[in-house]
């Protein structure tokens, strides 16, 4: 589609949905499936499942009848989350790009508030640190989420333990055949690569913000939104599908080049993979981390390291070897990757972008490195080392600033929170596994809405204080936090 504004967009598709009904309206507005035309064929258990989501896209289904006139006039009227209406430039310029995508549609909610199967649902956007805000659907508030009957594959959610999987890989490769490289290959445009039915779709409106005088917009997404519970195991079904192709291949196969290849190559700006920094607290010092010595164990590989792994969109690859051995396997990720989301080619739509991230490949995130961000973590596989990038550090400490010790009470949605994310901190934090036994208990004592802090609630948070101050000043070893065989086994005295 050219480039139209909002209000010119609405009125083309009121035209369009009045001329020809909702499912050819539908089957008009969305681009071709971004899955590879061939992939029912792909050698994989998950293959007939991602042919049917390339040829029908994902069902809603639900276990409660349709919502009456009156429930949809009373979720109209209550409209989006707050942040919606703060940022409703940012979402007026992010909804116009997602119709020229053929990723959503917008219609006035008097012309569809009688389409059958219809619900709405508010919209929010959540802020994020140095990149654009994310428009995310809150379909837990009116109970979209709650009664989606759940058909999408569970095991696909695999992503749960992906950094600790990560980092055991590194700990047992075997040093002989050198240091273990990285590398991180984004999917652009994640959950929209995958169609939603399209007569489910309007099971799935939201309510999109506008001005006090203006007509009652309803916005529908013709792939899977961010916010509904399904859409994570539908997508990562097809990213799982892949790393599980590349490690099959990883030992056997010699793709030609990629056109992506010289992209790839584009080595990190000096603060993509930042040091240690000082926390402002001036009585806090950074202790240098000694020299690895890496002693001979049992349990380590016995042959270079070769694999994948994936995290929701992020896939990640882990090697050894020369630089050839490094390029066959990225190049073996890329074609795995091909098979399942098709290369863009000369009959796509211009707003169309490149499955793998070339943005992200830009920035040095496929270029193969021992230091590298991976999921928010800064991993060192020479020192053998983990840390909080300098930013996650300060957040580690504003969270533990926010309750001083003297608070009897906290708000349960911030206590919440709170422990969220420093489970999110957890793995690389050693010793902070065994305090949460107390945190976790502070929600037996709540009236509701607040959460009563005993003195062992704040003992806790203590100890997270001063595990703050350490994590800090040094980055974590692996071997602190990670089980590792024993180094001998024999008989002693008693």
């Amino acid at each position: 589609m050219d480039d139209r504004t909002l209000g010119e967009f609405v009125v083309l598709y009121s035209s369009l949905y009045q001329r020809h009904g909702w499912n050819k309206f539908i089957q008009g507005c969305r681009l071709p499936s971004d899955f590879a035309t061939n992939v029912g064929q792909l050698p994989h258990r998950a293959a007939q499942l991602l042919d049917h989501l390339r040829r029908h896209g994902a069902s809603v289904p639900f276990t409660t009848t349709p919502w009456t006139q009156a429930k949809l006039d009373a979720a109209k009227t209550r409209g989006s989350h707050k942040s919606a209406t703060e940022h409703l430039d940012f979402l007026q310029e992010e909804i116009i790009s997602f119709m020229q995508k053929g990723q959503w549609i917008l219609l006035p909610y008097e012309l569809i508030k009688d389409l059958p199967n219809l619900r709405l649902s508010p919209l929010g956007v959540v802020p994020q640190r140095d990149r654009r805000p994310r428009v995310i659907i809150d379909y837990t508030f009116h109970g979209v989420n709650d009664d989606t009957i759940r058909l999408a594959p569970r095991e696909a959610m695999q992503f749960g333990r992906a950094l600790q999987r990560i980092l055991e890989t590194i700990l047992n490769a075997n040093p002989r055949y050198g240091p273990v490289y990285l590398i991180k290959v984004d999917i652009a445009d994640g959950f929209y690569r995958v169609w939603v039915n399209s007569s489910d779709i309007p099971k799935l409106g939201v309510i999109f913000p506008t001005l006090p005088d203006s007509e009652p917009l309803v916005a529908f997404p013709l792939v899977l939104p961010m916010g509904w519970a399904e859409s994570p195991p539908y997508f990562c079904a097809a990213t799982e599908t892949f790393v599980d192709l590349a490690n099959q291949q990883a030992d056997c196969t010699y793709p030609p080049s990629h056109r992506l290849d010289s992209v790839a190559d584009t080595a990190p700006a000096p603060d993509e993979n930042p040091p240690m920094s000082e926390p402002s607290d001036p009585h806090w010092t950074t202790v240098p981390v000694p020299p690895l010595r890496r002693r001979p164990r049992r349990g380590l590989a016995q042959k270079p390291l070769g694999t994948f792994d994936v995290f929701v969109d992020d896939a990640i690859g882990l090697a050894q070897g020369g630089t050839l051995r490094r390029q066959r396997l990225r190049r073996v990720l890329f074609t795995a990757i091909d098979t399942v989301f098709r290369p863009l080619d000369a009959g796509d739509s211009p707003h169309r972008q490149e499955p793998i991230s070339v943005k992200k490949l830009l920035k040095g995130d496929g270029c193969w490195t021992t230091r590298k961000v991976i999921l928010g973590w800064l991993i060192d596989t020479v020192q053998q080392t983990i840390a909080l990038p300098p930013h996650r550090v300060e957040r580690f400490l504003e969270i533990l600033t926010s309750v001083p010790p003297h608070q009897k009470r906290i708000t349960l949605t911030k206590w919440q929170q709170l422990l969220g994310e420093l489970r999110s901190m957890l793995l690389g934090i050693p010793g902070a596994r065994g305090l949460f036994s107390h945190l976790q208990e502070a929600f037996r004592h709540h009236d509701g809405k607040r959460i009563r802090l005993s003195s062992a609630v704040h003992a806790a948070l203590t100890d997270f204080r001063w595990l703050a101050r350490d994590l800090a000043r040094r980055p974590t070893r692996l071997a602190e936090i990670l089980p590792t065989p024993d180094a001998a086994l024999g008989a002693c005295d008693a």
